[in-house]
């Protein structure tokens, strides 16, 4: 049996609080007999909420599905990041940037385009970082990642593969160097070995922000929107 505990708490004037403290079953004797006050309290927050979820910020031309190993609205969302996600973070341009497909949630659909619909997209609270890792430990991260299987969005990386592995590795059209040092970014998740993706792999430096993913697209799509482009045309292929 399950129970929820409410606290009312009341401010008098001589700078005393008062307290009162219920116990409520939850099952459906409570559902028989709804609280007014509490009911007024969650139609007000829901009509906030509404508006806020409702609000309009973009457009979006054609239906843009989400599928491994790529696909429109992927493609879109690590170009997005890896042009802008730098600079919202005040950092230096990266080589590539990292998505998880389980991060991105449903397809955007044709039309109006909301902050809900971003919310349905990307409704976890996963921060922008930025990886400093040399490149052989990206390759061996790569190296895990199948056609079939797991693999990852991405941007400015290409992987070939032969037999569902990979054979081959672009970074910015360049063939991946294991000396060299790549700039990456991507969500704390995957840098913290969310969904295999870079786990195990040693980073030069990690640097975390503030910057939660779904707030930084709900920025993009706005800033898309106000220069006068349809989010299906924002990033010329």
């Amino acid at each position: 049996m399950l129970f929820l505990g409410i606290t009312f708490v009341s401010y008098a004037q001589n700078h005393s609080y008062k307290y009162k403290y219920r116990m409520v079953r939850l099952d459906s004797t409570y559902d028989a007999k709804l609280d007014p006050d509490l009911v007024k309290y969650l139609e007000r927050h829901k009509a906030r909420l509404d508006k806020k979820m409702n609000e309009v910020i973009g457009h979006c031309d054609v239906t843009m599905n989400v599928e491994s190993p790529k696909s429109p609205l992927s493609d879109l969302l690590t170009d997005l990041m890896l042009k802008d996600g730098p600079a919202a973070m005040k950092q230096a341009p990266c080589d590539l940037s990292l998505l998880n497909f389980g991060g991105i949630r449903t397809n955007l659909q044709a039309g109006d385009v909301t902050v809900g619909d971003i919310f349905k997209i990307s409704p976890f609270d996963n921060y922008l970082v930025i990886a400093t890792v040399k490149g052989s430990e990206l390759r061996n991260a790569v190296s895990r990642f199948r056609l079939d299987a797991l693999a990852a969005a991405s941007a400015g990386m290409e992987v070939l593969y032969k037999n569902n592995v990979p054979y081959r590795i672009l970074i910015q059209g360049k063939e991946l160097q294991d000396d060299a040092m790549y700039r990456l970014i991507t969500l704390n998740f995957i840098a913290e070995g969310g969904d295999n993706i870079l786990s195990g792999i040693q980073y030069e430096s990690l640097e975390y922000s503030m910057l939660v993913f779904r707030d930084f697209l709900i920025d993009e799509v706005k800033k898309i929107t106000k220069s006068g482009k349809s989010l299906s045309a924002a990033i010329p292929k």
